[in-house]
């Protein structure tokens, strides 16, 4: 496993930390936990910190499918996902287009506060 799933108590917030190598199956398995775990919230708030994945090994084709299983699994949860990416790999683009799609919404953020302060807002897009 490449992630960790914590959660933020005082801001009600599942945080995903992943690292090291992006697949697939690591991604869905990722999802997965996070619904086990915290599906029950409405909303579910999603903090997606990928800024430490170092290598994507998910192709253009995975990435779409697993936008789409993100849409599924997280849309009638409610969820506001917050992401921070890396300055040198974007590991979200494909997976954040195909999951508007699907009718979720990804927001990037450029700071950790800047994310949690959304996350925590009543606003429906970041300010």
């Amino acid at each position: 496993m490449s992630f960790r799933i914590r959660f933020d108590s005082h801001n009600r917030v599942a945080r995903m930390l992943f690292y090291g190598e992006a697949t697939y199956d690591n991604r869905v398995e990722a999802v997965r936990q996070l619904i086990a775990k915290y599906g029950h919230l409405q909303p579910l708030r999603v903090f997606a910190d990928v800024r430490q994945v170092r290598k994507m090994s998910m192709t253009a084709e995975e990435q779409a499918r697993f936008g789409s299983f993100v849409a599924c699994a997280l849309v009638t949860r409610g969820a506001r996902i917050a992401i921070l990416n890396g300055n040198q790999l974007d590991t979200t683009a494909v997976i954040r287009n195909k999951a508007r799609e699907g009718g979720l919404e990804f927001f990037s953020f450029l700071t950790e506060a800047e994310a949690l302060s959304w996350l925590t807002s009543s606003a429906e897009v970041p300010g």
